[in-house]
């Protein structure tokens, strides 16, 4: 690990969507029976992305309660809230009569799945480190809930979505990328979080990829010495905190972009549009100002398995504001 990362703590006031989804990283073992088709479901979700994975799957209507931050699709800003990340609202939970609890975990406290657990409500926890992983657990909800067809289609979408951009940047030249989560401190993701995977992905490799950390803190020295050809960033006034250090290769070259963080930190099939952005600009972050049609091995020619990822080149300025949405 760099001598120069921070020791990782967490603290409550983060409230960047990644830091409140972090540990929802496993698909709970157990196989539960699915609903019967028309029957009515009444759905509690305990974390933004599997409110955002209801809707996917045509059962929007049946979720009557989810926690603060599930804000996609707008419709689910709708939904009564039963608590956050930081603590859930046992007695409205119960008060909803939910046929089944999803829950993250990881993220929702042990105290909460035993005291479900002893008042025998249905509890089903669901969660993925891997973007592939998306795509089954649709499947798995639409079980549940009664809508496997209406998930198998979203799956199927989904998984043909991924299989492009994979072979689309498969055997590029890697770019180091640097995703900052947040400020105050410096925030960053680790090697085993959704998003590191995703960076690899598109053919780049996160700066962090070593730390064996969901996220943690990290010096700005740590930063600057691992010198990142891209920079990811989720509000514009980062976008003006890293001109300030035009030593790194990144910042140097106008490669330091803008992602919504909601479209990257939410396992669920929004991330698509997340990845897709992040794809293109790991791939002009790759092409330094070259004319279309450039043939080069940095300009997305396919390179031999080995070769050091990529730092720097001059790019086209990018950093005047967001560009996605």
């Amino acid at each position: 690990m760099d001598p120069l990362i921070q020791t990782a703590g967490r603290t409550r006031q983060h409230t960047h969507p990644l830091v409140l989804l972090l540990p929802g990283l496993f698909l709970c073992a157990a196989a539960p029976v699915g609903a019967v088709p028309g029957s009515p479901v009444r759905v509690v979700t305990l974390s933004p992305a599997l409110a955002a994975m209801v809707f996917e799957i045509g059962a929007g209507s049946e979720l009557v309660g989810t926690v603060r931050y599930s804000r996609d699709p707008p419709a689910a800003r709708r939904v009564p809230r039963v608590g956050d990340a930081f603590g859930l609202d046992l007695s409205r939970i119960v008060l909803l009569d939910p046929t089944w609890i999803l829950a993250w975990k990881g993220g929702t406290p042990a105290a909460d799945l035993a005291s479900f657990k002893r008042l025998h409500l249905r509890v089903v926890t669901l969660g993925t480190g891997h973007v592939r992983g998306i795509a089954h657990e649709l499947v798995t909800m639409g079980r549940l809930l009664g809508r496997i067809r209406q998930a198998r289609r979203v799956a199927d979408r989904f998984r043909a979505a991924v299989r492009s951009l994979r072979e689309r940047h498969r055997g590029r030249m890697r770019v180091r990328v640097f995703y900052e989560i947040g400020r105050h401190p410096l925030y960053t993701v680790g090697r085993d979080q959704i998003i590191s995977r995703a960076i690899a992905l598109c053919g780049g490799v996160n700066l962090f990829s070593d730390v064996p950390h969901l996220a943690f803190p990290v010096s700005l020295a740590s930063v600057l010495t691992r010198d990142p050809g891209l920079i990811v960033v989720g509000h514009p006034r980062s976008v003006a905190f890293w001109k300030h250090f035009p030593e790194i290769a990144a910042v140097r070259d106008h490669a330091v972009d803008r992602i919504p963080p909601s479209l990257l930190a939410q396992a669920s099939p929004r991330m698509l549009r997340g990845l897709r952005m992040l794809c293109r600009d790991i791939s002009r972050a790759r092409c330094p100002l070259s004319p279309p049609g450039a043939s080069s091995a940095a300009c997305g020619a396919r390179v031999p398995p080995g070769r050091p990822p990529r730092g720097g080149g001059r790019v086209r300025a990018r950093t005047g504001g967001p560009r996605g949405g």
